[in-house]
């Protein structure tokens, strides 16, 4: 990536990162659709309400990761594969002590955060075990997300790729095994999950050490890795932040859905999914952006850096106006399509949110792609400051403004914080990079 025309290395990079994007989004969409057409609107909801708790420990464990990887590809952009090797044994190290850590936090606070959202009493039971399950499989989430960053770090976006779409159809099978044939409920869905997960994570690792044989641990790659080891922890756990933050917001707002009742609860959920899949360009491009920018900082191209991240955003843009078009015209049927509700109540509430939001997508991708530019800087404050103020914001319009206005505050609560939010990593980041440059261009007489 520190070589050769953007548009087409940004393109073939990203363009699997999406379609893997597509099919992740499927773990959590048959999990829905399957619930909804075969056990009704309580399994839904039910499954539903602890979302904002259980995406709040995916997106911490996916940024501990992906913090990780940013350093592995810093070390493989330098061209130093022993560095990278050990950069990829500390990775291992550091997501298997996080997994045992965060699996015990989350099993022993689950009672205090479902409270927390307000979980409806009638929902609590089935709510519960869905979580309990999802919780206890972290560690397969964790393994299979090392996997495909570490294969991202060297440059492989399309392994990641088969091996998710693999997944996401046993996933599919598993669910409907287990949901229908087995008739698990709630816990069917959350099996069918973790079980895919594992075994995606499997075999992630075989093909990992057949593809990169020079990727295999050696004995002095345990050695000698203490000050690696703090600095990938430090970057990992500043990135896990940043997402734990963001997702402390989407408590927020998931405790103001949780008190406006089911309904809401299933607009707002039904809306979620589909917003997931339309936030796959932006999301992806910005991951894109962040291994493109991580390598290219190791190699000092600072201006190939800008350059990648404005044409990333203009490709994105250009989908985002798509997306909306789509949405915009078949939001309704799509809410129909996952929840299988007949309740003209909840597609209401849902296209309403559609439309608000996916007006301002393009501003969620300005966050996304300049927050994960400026963490592959190895800046850790700029963009946890900025998820900060998402937070507030959210905060605001689930406590102060959801009593008042009701739904209406849920659905401005999003494209309010991406757009404040996102000026703030928009100017950080010329900032900070007029400052590489600036440094950059210092050290030359001294170099000389």
């Amino acid at each position: 990536m520190t070589r050769g025309a953007i548009l087409p290395i940004l393109w073939k990079f990203a363009l699997p990162l999406m379609l893997g994007g597509l099919f992740q989004d499927l773990y959590s969409i048959a999990d829905m659709t399957i619930a909804g057409h075969t056990l009704g609107d309580h399994a839904l909801a039910a499954i539903s309400a602890t979302g904002a708790v259980i995406m709040m420990m995916n997106y911490a464990a996916m940024g501990f990761n992906l913090g990780n990887s940013i350093l592995m590809s810093n070390a493989f952009g330098e061209g130093n594969m022993d560095k990278t090797r050990k950069a990829f044994c500390v990775m291992i190290e550091l997501a298997l002590a996080y997994s045992v850590v965060m699996t015990t936090v989350f099993l022993s606070l689950l009672g205090a955060l479902m409270q927390t959202v307000n979980t409806p009493a009638e929902l609590f039971a089935d709510s519960r075990t869905y979580a309990i399950v999802i919780i206890s499989g972290l560690t397969c989430n964790m393994a299979y997300n090392l996997f495909a960053g570490a294969f991202r770090a060297l440059g492989n976006s399309k392994m990641p790729l088969y091996l998710l779409i693999f997944s996401s159809f046993l996933n599919i099978i598993l669910d409907y095994t287990l949901i229908v044939v087995f008739r698990l409920g709630v816990a069917g869905a959350a099996f069918a999950t973790i079980f895919s997960q594992l075994i995606s994570a499997a075999l992630s690792a075989f093909f990992f050490f057949k593809k990169f044989p020079e990727m295999r641990i050696r004995k002095e790659d345990l050695k000698g890795n203490g000050a690696m080891a703090k600095d990938m922890f430090m970057v990992g756990i500043s990135v896990a932040i940043t997402n734990s933050i963001f997702a402390i917001g989407a408590v927020a707002i998931q405790g103001a859905i949780n008190s406006l009742g089911s309904d809401t609860i299933i607009a707002q959920s039904s809306c979620s999914k589909i917003l997931a899949f339309a936030a796959i360009p932006s999301m992806n491009i910005a991951n894109t952006v962040s291994t493109f920018a991580a390598q290219n900082f190791g190699a000092k191209q600072y201006d190939r850096i800008t350059k990648g991240l404005g044409v990333s955003m203009c490709m994105t843009f250009a989908i985002n106006l798509l997306t909306f078009t789509v949405i915009f015209i078949f939001g309704d049927d799509l809410v129909r399509l996952i929840t299988n509700t007949k309740n003209e109540n909840v597609v209401h509430m849902a296209q309403t949110m559609l439309n608000i939001e996916c007006a301002f997508i393009w501003a969620q991708t300005a966050v996304m792609g300049f927050r994960m530019c400026i963490q592959s800087l190895k800046r850790k404050i700029i963009p946890m400051c900025g998820t900060a103020v998402e937070l507030v914001i959210r905060c605001f319009f689930a406590f102060i403004l959801t009593p008042v206005i009701g739904f209406k505050a849920i659905a401005l609560a999003e494209p309010t914080s991406w757009l404040i939010s996102g000026a703030v990593m928009v100017v950080s980041y010329f900032i900070i990079i007029r400052k590489l440059k600036k440094e950059a261009a210092e050290q030359l007489p001294a170099a000389s």
